[in-house]
């Protein structure tokens, strides 16, 4: 029974060509971005589900509750976790977490692989698999360190790695560690290191370890079993309240109000669980519900489309197939065989097209270029038996769901109406034109986001950042420590180079570069009972000279000062605000017993050192030469872009050789900070496209039926003298309503959408109305043109063929 079922569903198949071919189109587009959606969202649910004691794992993070709004940190000094560990009895485990620089040295070769710093509890709290070498406290001693299977490549290639010494930075130092184990390389992990190795080899670290408020390290804490967070941070206000009550002081006489818990200050606790889809997550840029859901939604409704255009077309099949039905009826088919006969028709368009999906989805995971971490995180995920099983659910939804109502429909045929050529199936069904109303609908709002995301991507890639951005070349030092020499000495290497304006260093890359780190460094302290708190950047001279700016009040660094290199700061206007103070060059600040303070020269204009989804925040630039420089910048004319770039690399080979050169850019750089924006308004684009690709064949399936349930009624108005076009207008006209009902629904829904989207960015674009008239124009442009061919054609016939059997 089944085989022949089977086989009459394929040459059914094959004698409607057409319409198999655009619902096999249809399916294997939607089951193709279905899938992969599904991939990637299943995917970022695995996130850091591998840890044995995930479930009491956390991560630490500070909300100040200000008088203007609730402020939230996740950094920490290095004096808070080991007092957390010792003073909070519902604390089994804690660890801070920090990054250390980037450079690994073996063997007289030097390498750029990120180092960061943990405390030895961190793998007896966190279930990383170690490959080789102590499985059981691989941070015991100072000297050990941990790489993983990716750096043991890259630093030792076929040598066997334990036991052997290499150079890592420690901050402003090199210390020759040890290989105590290898670790099992871990795509879904919200914390993510290549070397690991003690926090307490820091170079500052013995003049820090009673520091609160310079904060830099993420804290994680593992809870004692039946310990739960609430209990926990209880605890944790006890010991703030001790060691830091002025923070809370501070910030009850600046008016600040209390939480629901009470607290205007406070230490938090977030599941290690939730953390990948926090903010929080070591300062990554993490994916949020919102992303989740909008990919998701976008699945969903390019699958919806695609079902619908299963129906429709069905339906307008069910026509060409009413004797058949009639006839199967009448020698006494039961209806149950009909509605196998018909889903199976249906089971088997959609087995084709998931079969086709798969492979195209399995092609691309294997031709993904240059993003080796997502195609290996992908493929990883994609045999995974529980994907498999979700897909096939999938399968089985759509073709219930598509092939479902049609075969219900036909089978409710009564078989001597069939058999006299009538169906049943009204001209006018409000289930239809809804399934339209709603495809051009999704169509245009799926348009209309696009379009705004694109516009926003634009607004933050030529945002004024403040600075003059424009021929500045960025290059990652790969001996930051020793930075401030290795600019000097670029700097008078070029000095003779007409192109060559200025060259400056940092210890902060202006964008995102070639190797994908940024830092932040946060202080503050109390200034005539006002609280001061600002990011510290570590600058060489010529600084804001090489990003074309000028100090508003006091001077820049100058090398005949010596002074500026001790305790000389320079402060944006932002941070000088702080202060209220209108003499505020010249004083010293911030001093105590055991700092010398912040000696203000001058006060310079606000810029943007981070992206523009952040707010602005205060700035103090230090020459301090406790700090590194990792980057070196080097102001060019507008003439002779690459020569210039070609000179700064010629030099750089002689200043570090055999290094490799990572110059890009400052423009370059910016662009970076915003490939999330840029991919998501390529996701939209892609999905727009398919769908009112899908809308449209949609529409030309309805188009189709409407023409063949009033072929008579057109060729009995032919006869009677009415036009070509009337008789178009009049097919159309009901269609076209239906267009512009769809478009009145998008719009409202669009805005929302948008608006809800934009209101996480602090710089934003202005949603106008005539983003959204434009996208409708568009939409109806197009419906017009699948409408008017096929009505204009229908009118076209001889009206005596279509009345020959009346």
């Amino acid at each position: 029974m089944l085989y022949n079922d089977m086989k009459i569903a394929w040459r059914n198949l094959i004698k409607n060509k057409f319409h198999t071919s655009i619902n096999l189109g249809g399916l294997i587009i939607g089951f193709t971005i279905g899938i992969s959606i599904l991939l990637v969202i299943y995917g970022q649910f695995k996130f850091d589900k591998f840890h044995v004691k995930g479930d009491r794992l956390f991560q630490a993070y500070q909300v100040f509750n200000k008088p203007g709004g609730e402020e939230v940190a996740n950094i920490f000094g290095f004096a808070q976790a080991p007092a957390y560990k010792a003073q909070v009895s519902g604390i089994a485990a804690a660890t801070r977490f920090s990054d250390a620089g980037n450079k690994v040295e073996y063997k007289g070769r030097s390498l750029t692989i990120p180092v960061m710093l943990a405390d030895e509890d961190f793998f007896s709290m966190f279930s990383f698999s170690i490959l080789k070498g102590n499985k059981y406290n691989p941070l015991k001693n100072l000297t050990d360190v941990v790489i993983s299977e990716d750096a043991a490549k890259k630093i030792f290639g076929n040598e066997d790695p334990i036991g052997k010494s290499i150079k890592t930075s420690v901050g402003d130092k090199l210390q020759d560690l040890i290989v105590s184990a290898v670790v099992k390389d871990v795509q879904f992990s919200s914390i993510k290191f290549d070397v690991l190795t003690r926090i307490e080899n820091r170079s500052n670290y013995a003049s820090q370890t009673a520091d609160w408020g310079n904060r830099s390290q993420y804290v994680y804490i593992e809870l004692k079993e039946g310990i739960s967070s609430r209990q926990a941070e209880l605890q944790l206000k006890a010991v703030d309240n001790k060691y830091v009550p002025e923070w809370t002081s501070d910030l009850i006489k600046k008016g600040a109000k209390p939480d629901k818990y009470g607290d205007v200050f406070a230490t938090r606790l977030l599941p290690l669980a939730d953390a990948h889809f926090s903010n929080l997550v070591n300062g990554h840029r993490a994916i949020n519900s919102t992303q989740i859901i909008t990919l998701l939604t976008i699945g969903l409704l390019i699958i919806f489309i695609a079902c619908f255009n299963f129906v429709n077309i069905n339906l307008a099949n069910a026509f060409t197939r009413s004797k058949e039905i009639g006839i199967r009826k009448y020698l006494g088919a039961a209806k149950w065989k009909l509605f196998v006969q018909l889903w199976t028709e249906s089971f088997v368009v959609c087995s084709i097209s998931f079969l086709f999906s798969l492979l195209l989805v399995n092609i691309f995971l294997h031709s993904v270029n240059g993003m080796d971490t997502l195609r290996i995180q992908l493929t990883e995920v994609y045999w995974q038996p529980a994907f498999l099983l979700l897909a096939f659910a999938l399968l089985l939804f759509v073709s219930l769901a598509a092939g479902g109502y049609p075969a219900l429909v036909m089978i409710n045929f009564n078989a001597v109406k069939t058999l006299k050529g009538v169906t049943g199936l009204k001209r006018r069904s409000t289930l239809r034109s809804s399934l339209i109303v709603v495809q051009f609908a999704i169509a245009c709002i799926m348009i209309s986001c696009t379009f705004i995301i694109y516009r926003q991507y634009q607004y933050l890639q030529q945002a004024d950042l403040g600075i003059n951005k424009d021929y500045i070349i960025s290059v990652p030092l790969h001996d930051p420590f020793n930075g401030r020499e290795l600019t000097g000495k670029l700097k008078m290497r070029l000095s003779s180079n007409p192109h060559i304006i200025s060259v400056s260093g940092s210890n902060i890359n202006i964008g995102r570069g070639s190797d994908h780190r940024t830092s932040k460094s946060t202080t503050g302290f109390t200034y005539n009972e006002r609280e001061i708190k600002a990011n510290v950047v570590s600058v060489t001279y010529d600084y804001l000279n090489t990003l074309g700016l000028k100090t508003i009040d006091g001077r820049d660094f100058d090398k005949s000062f010596g002074t500026d290199t001790t305790n000389g700061v320079l402060v944006s206007e932002s941070l000088a605000k702080q202060f209220n103070d209108k003499n505020l060059v010249g004083k010293t600040v911030g001093a105590d017993s055991t700092s010398a303070g912040w000696h203000i020269i001058g006060i310079f204009p606000d810029f943007h050192l981070y992206t523009m989804e952040e707010a602005l925040e205060p700035m103090a630039l230090t020459l301090s030469n406790q700090s590194s420089i990792d980057y070196c910048f080097i102001k060019t004319t507008s003439g002779n872009l690459l020569g210039n770039m070609e000179a700064v690399k010629k030099e750089m080979a002689v200043l570090e050789p055999g290094q490799d050169f990572n110059g890009t850019f400052v423009n370059e750089n910016i662009n970076n900070w915003y490939q999330e924006e840029k991919s998501m308004s390529i996701l939209f684009s892609i999905a727009a496209v398919v769908a009112i690709v899908l809308s449209c064949t949609g529409l030309l399936a309805m188009v189709l039926l409407v023409i063949r349930q009033r072929v008579k009624e057109i060729g009995v108005r032919k006869v009677l003298g009415a036009s070509v076009g009337s008789i178009s207008f009049l097919i159309a006209k009901e269609f076209l309503l239906l267009i512009l009902i769809s478009m009145l629904v998008a719009i409202p829904v669009s805005w929302f959408v948008m608006n809800k989207w934009l209101a996480d960015f602090p710089y934003r674009i202005n949603i106008a109305p005539w983003m959204f008239m434009l996208v409708s124009l568009a939409a109806f442009v197009l419906a017009i043109a699948t409408i008017g061919v096929n009505t204009v054609r229908a009118a076209l016939q001889n009206p005596v063929k279509n009345l020959r059997t009346e």
